[in-house]
């Protein structure tokens, strides 16, 4: 499960890149903006413009919807509101937009490339954090979800790590905790949106439940359909324990026995 040295590099030089280009940024423009008048909804991830970042779905038309099976993941940082309107003593960090900003800028690319090491792709970025859908392999489901399964553990766990680290040693700041969310289900691909506006999205209830799952400090969530079709061997003892995400969905938080 672990990340090999090749892939800890690409997710730290991901990281790196990420947080320079937030340095530069905040120092052309940082000045303008106001604590009070910020809020996690104006931070928004640009990506790539593309027909359609679905995996296996690479152009989507409005007038030919279809359905396929996927695993969604959610990853998604704990505390980001109270991060925002906490004051810190960081000798770099002037408010707290500034300190969320910092820490998404590493977050969301790491996020990206660590799921791109088991064919998961990053088809929304959510402020504080990402969707990611792994197409489901009809041959070999098991596959699919021992890769996805990898991935929401290496970010909670590894990425998650090196995060704290550059965090640390370039502006010592404190350890950001995150949740991942998993859930699988057939998901309607569509295009939304007004006509001048519409964006592909894959809509199902996986990505409505690993959303709802995501809500763990440091841990994985998979919801009850996912533990129902769990690989009997994944190399090592997995526990399941019994969750209740948010309050509204039953779940399990994996635990590596």
């Amino acid at each position: 499960m672990a990340l090999t040295d090749e892939q800890r590099y690409k997710v730290t030089e991901a990281i790196t890149l990420g947080l320079k280009r937030a340095e530069i940024a905040w120092s052309k423009v940082g000045n303008k903006f106001l604590k009070k008048a910020m809020a996690m909804d104006n931070l928004v991830a640009e990506a790539l413009a593309e027909p359609s970042k679905i995996p296996g779905h690479p152009w989507v038309t409005d007038d030919t919807p279809k359905v396929d099976e996927f695993i969604a993941l959610v990853v998604d940082m704990r505390d980001s509101t109270k991060r925002l309107k906490t004051t810190i003593s960081a000798p770099t960090i002037k408010n707290g937009f500034q300190r969320i900003y910092y820490e998404t800028s590493a977050l969301l690319p790491a996020i990206s490339i660590v799921a791109s090491f088991e064919s998961g792709v990053v088809t929304e970025y959510l402020g504080d954090g990402a969707l990611v859908l792994f197409q489901v392999d009809k041959e070999n489901r098991e596959d699919t979800i021992k890769a996805a399964s990898r991935a929401a553990r290496n970010c909670v766990e590894e990425m998650r790590d090196l995060i704290n680290q550059q965090l640390n040693e370039r502006y010592k700041l404190p350890d950001i905790c995150l949740g991942a969310g998993l859930s699988i289900s057939n998901a309607l691909i569509t295009l939304v949106g007004s006509l001048d506006n519409m964006q592909p999205k894959a809509i199902g209830e996986c990505v409505w439940d690993a959303s709802k799952l995501s809500d763990g400090r440091n841990a994985v969530h998979i919801s009850e359909d996912l533990k129902q079709l769990w690989p009997k061997s994944t190399g090592g003892k997995m526990q399941f324990h019994p969750v209740k995400s948010r309050g509204v969905v039953d779940g399990y938080r994996l635990h590596q026995g």
